[in-house]
């Protein structure tokens, strides 16, 4: 497993697209929030003045069905909009431009600390943490075995094993 996140996860082509790739739509949709975000708060500004306006009216004695009929799309509008405001996402925080070799230098950290005999129950682990199920399937040739790993940072990681004695 830890030889499929070194050596097809991480290579850096590939770590280098996946960040980019995230980074992009991560700040498509901080884009795309701020924009909705804006627009909510200014047409809530409207709704409430508008609202404010009709009260001036009905205390200053002007009443009209038409008017009570407005007030009420006015304050159902109002409740929308705070409803989506308040259900509103953070932005994401960006991500740090070096994640993919911060990345490479935890699993390295890793496949070390399972190498060392202190440390080998906290560091397999940790490795049980990143895997959600493990699926082996053979290949064509002799002694070829295909791994599929699924699970949070692994999401469908195919690793290719030739041999008896490779590690995965």
């Amino acid at each position: 497993m830890l030889a499929g996140l070194k050596h097809k996860l991480m290579t850096p082509e590939a770590a280098a697209e996946a960040m980019k790739a995230y980074a992009e739509e991560t700040n498509r949709l901080n884009h795309e929030r701020r924009a909705n975000s804006a627009s909510w708060k200014a047409e809530l500004a409207k709704v409430e003045k508008g609202i404010a306006g009709i009260m001036t009216a009905i205390e200053n004695g002007m009443f009209d069905l038409h008017m009570k009929a407005r007030m009420q799309e006015l304050r159902d509008r109002e409740v929308e909009l705070n409803a989506l405001l308040s259900s509103e996402l953070e932005d994401t925080l960006d991500i740090h431009p070096n994640v993919a070799a911060m990345f490479k230098k935890k699993v390295d950290c890793l496949t070390e600390s399972l190498n060392q005999p202190e440390d080998r129950a906290e560091a397999s682990e940790a490795v049980r943490a990143l895997v959600e199920k493990n699926v082996l399937s053979p290949g064509d040739k002799r002694g070829e075995i295909f791994a599929t790993l699924y699970g949070e940072p692994c999401e469908n990681i195919n690793v290719e094993f030739s041999g008896c004695g490779d590690r995965i």
